[in-house]
Order: C-alpha cells, then structure tokens, then sequence
C-alpha cells in the first residue's frame, strides 16, 4: 500500500504578510523604546547637570557671602582701615568691615542701584541688566602672623611673618594687617622667604606701592595679615552668547590708582546661568540682629544691617529637551514658551557670619 505524503514547498501570499506585519510591530516597538530611553536618559543627563550646577554655584557664592567682612576678630563692631596702598581696592573704603564689605546691585530704571558699579570694573563681558550684582569685600587668613615687633617708620617698612604659611604672597599684592584694634591695608613691594630655619617671612611695604612705608601702629606678635580679597558675581553672555555667571576678582598690579589692570580677567563659573536676583535680610527690628524682612537691593536702607542674603537662581539646559515649551514662574514672572529647553529654579539663603550675634 502506498501512502501519498504532500510536503509544504514554501511559505503562502498570506502567511508572508503576517510575519512582516509582526516583524514591523516587533521593530516599531524596539525604535519606540530606544526613542524613549534615549529622550529619558537625556532628560536625566539635562537634570543632573542642572542640580550640579546649581550646588557649585551656590557652595561658591556661599563661601565667600559668608565670610563677607571677615577680619579675624572676635569683634563684630565696624573696624576702620588705614589704607596706604597706592592701588586702593574699589571704593577705596576705609571701613571694610561696614557697608562695602557686602553690597548688592540691581538694574531699575535705566541705572544700576545702588550707582558705584563702574568701580567694579565690569566690562568684558558686561553684566546682563535682567540680573543682579554682588560684591564681597573679605579679609582671607593663610596662617601668617606677625613674627616680631618691628618699627615700620622707615623709608622701607617691613613686616616679619611666621613661616611656612598658606599665603603665597606676591609682590603688588594688597595684604590687610590687624591686630584687631588698629587695621591697615598696605601693598607688598618686596617677599624675601627665609634661608634655613629662620622661620621668619619678611614682607616690605615701602613707598613704591604704597602713598608711605610708615603704617598707623607698629604691630605686635598677636597681630594677623590676610591676604586682601574683593569679587564681584555677576551674569554676562559667554562667547557663544549664552548667559553664564562670571566672577571678577580684584587684584592690584603696583601702578597709583586703580585701573582696569587692577582687575583680572572675569572667569566664567558656569554657563546656562539665565537669571539670578538676590534678596537681602536687613534687620529693620532696633538692633536685634536678626533679618526682619528680606528686600532687592534697591530698597535695603542700610547696607550694615543687612544679615543674611536669599540667592535666586534661574538655570537652564544647553539645548532643547522638553516635548514642547514649557513655561516656569520666576521672581513673579512668566519665564521661558519660547524654547523647549529644560529650566530649574535654585535657591539658597546664607548668613553673614561676621554679622551675626
């Protein structure tokens, strides 16, 4: 008997179409999930650096806020500065302690308030008028004190410091020197460091950078000498055009009066910094060292009463990453529906240490 066995020979009109319809489910799903994942993981990477500048610029800002007057001393009282330095730091201020040791400015109709921005130097690249300015005036201890009681009335005064320190002073350098009665703010024309084991550091301060060798007092050994520090946060646009937050240092080059050269060139921190204002807590209450309430720069009435400041950042992703323009509220305004860029509101408030009880 003989059995007619039929054997399939290939693959039907109808069979084909249903497995290429599958195929293109299948691949349509697998292009689906890496579009997904590709858009989530750029979203997460656009998060991630927002948060991480965020923290960077407000641990920076911080840092210096805090230390805003800083001179050494226990003493929270306002202490006047003998300035000798024929390159003054800006406003030439002979308390630094008082008002210029913290000031802000804001842009309101038509001119920075409070004026003095032109002593800041600001120029290249200019500060944004949409945003605020700080400036800090501090004092930077690097572990130098004065070594030995020196009569500095000569033509060529001289400081003896212990050694080694962290300062690394320079000459030109502008050095603030206090024995927290007396203070004064002199230019180093000359480091000469110590052979052997001497110990002793001498730092000169004679008239070529200075308007006199002699200082206000002959400073003893309980006396400290800080390395003299001024800088200035602001917003300005990058070479690329994007704002971005810089910051402008202070830092006297040895010719009388101070000079563009004074300043060293703005060093940009972080880019994608789109807005940044700044509220200051000013004890408006008699005195009792606390912030009562907390205004713009515009409206703070005494500038040695202020305690604490409230920093308001406005950042945003370098590209486009939202599906469609999204918009946020920022210092009680709509921002952003232009773009579709990723935006992130950061704050922070941070005392004045050296204006605190």
């Amino acid at each position: 008997m003989s059995i007619n066995i039929r054997t399939q020979k290939g693959l039907s009109i109808i069979e084909l179409m249903i497995a290429m319809t599958l195929g293109l489910i299948l691949t349509a799903g697998a292009i689906q999930i890496f579009v997904s994942t590709k858009t989530t993981n750029k979203t997460e990477n656009a998060l991630s650096r927002l948060q991480e500048t965020g923290r960077y610029i407000i641990d920076t800002m911080a840092k210096d806020i805090r230390m805003a007057g800083y001179n050494g001393c226990a003493s929270r009282g306002t202490m006047e500065v003998n300035i000798v330095a024929e390159d003054p730091p800006p406003y030439a201020t002979t308390s630094f302690t008082g008002e210029d040791a913290f000031r802000g400015y804001e842009y309101d109709s038509g001119a920075w308030t409070p004026t003095g921005t032109a002593d800041l130097n600001l120029a290249s690249p200019s500060p944004l008028t949409t945003a605020d300015i700080v400036h800090i005036q501090l004092g930077n201890s690097c572990g130098a004190y004065v070594s030995e009681k020196t009569d500095n009335s000569g033509a060529t005064g001289n400081e003896h410091v212990t050694y080694p320190n962290t300062c690394d002073f320079e000459q030109d350098e502008a050095v603030l020197i206090t024995d927290c009665t007396n203070a004064d703010l002199f230019q180093i024309t000359n480091v000469v460091n110590p052979g052997g084991s001497s110990g002793k550091q001498t730092l000169a301060h004679g008239s070529g950078n200075n308007t006199q060798p002699k200082l206000g007092t002959v400073y003893d050994t309980d006396s400290e000498i800080f390395k003299f520090s001024t800088v200035t946060y602001y917003i300005g646009s990058n070479d690329e055009g994007e704002p971005a937050l810089y910051k402008s240092k202070w830092n006297p080059e040895g010719t009388a009066g101070m000079t563009a050269a004074d300043f060293d060139d703005p060093l940009e921190l972080a880019d994608g910094v789109e807005d940044m204002q700044i509220l200051y807590g000013e004890d408006t209450g008699g005195g009792d060292d606390y912030a009562d309430e907390y205004v713009a720069a515009k409206d703070v009435d005494d500038w040695t009463e202020v305690r604490s400041a409230r920093i308001n950042l406005l950042l945003r992703s370098e590209e486009g990453i939202t599906s469609k323009p999204q918009t946020i509220t920022f210092n009680g305004a709509s921002v952003g529906g232009a773009d579709s860029r990723l935006r992130m509101i950061y704050t922070s408030t941070v005392t004045l240490r050296n204006r605190l009880p």
